[in-house]
Formats: structure tokens, C-alpha cells, sequence
């Protein structure tokens, strides 16, 4: 089944995984999340897509909502294809790219 993918503008806050809610359910939700965007395309092929994780990686704090949400595609990737063997810390990291998420569509910051 082909996943919908979701224009940062249609974004709704509530349908964003929350890492801070106590009932947070790690597996499905973020990945399904991750999956509403697809970097491959956006970033023009998936070497581009590494790079633009590579660089959210460097510096969260200033990645576009756009960049926030290519590099939680590609560790979604990353995730199906070698699991069970995790980066160190990418458990950090997914919950750090989907509050930084939420805070972009929180404020309105599309881009």
C-alpha cells in the first residue's frame, strides 16, 4: 500500500507523533509519520537525501521543516532496512527530529 504523502502546508500538529506524550508508542507512528514525505524525490535521489540527513544531523536547530522531515524519511529507511541493528542513538535522534517537527508546525513555519 502506497503511503500519502502530505505537503508540510497540511500539516496537523495532533497527527505528529509526540515523543513527550507518556503514551508514545515508538515503532509504528513515527515510522508512518516518516513516510509522508518521500526525500528520495524531494532532495532529487537519495544520495542528495544522505546528505540533507547528514547536514540536519550537524545542525537541528536551523534545518528547514522540509530538511527536519528528510532526514526522519531517511532514518525511517535506514530503520527498515537494517533492523534490528540500530544506530547508536538514533532513538535520540527520531525523537529529536519529530519535537523539533512539531515545533516548526506549531508556529506555522512551512517554509
Amino acid at each position: 500500500m502506497k503511503k500519502k504523502l502530505i505537503p508540510n502546508k497540511d500539516l496537523v500538529l495532533e497527527k505528529i507523533p509526540n515523543p513527550e506524550d507518556k503514551s508514545f508508542e515508538y515503532e509504528e507512528p513515527w515510522q508512518e509519520f516518516a513516510l509522508t514525505i518521500n526525500a528520495y524525490e524531494v532532495c532529487g535521489n537519495s544520495e542528495s537525501a544522505f546528505e540533507t540527513r547528514n547536514k540536519v544531523f550537524n545542525d537541528p536547530l536551523n534545518a528547514s521543516l522540509t530538511e527536519l522531515r528528510c532526514a526522519l524519511f531517511v532514518l525511517q529507511r535506514h530503520h527498515r532496512w537494517n533492523s534490528p541493528y540500530p544506530v547508536p542513538g538514533e532513538d535520540e535522534r527520531i525523537k529529536q527530529l519529530l519535537q523539533l517537527i512539531r515545533n516548526k508546525v506549531e508556529k506555522r513555519e512551512f517554509e
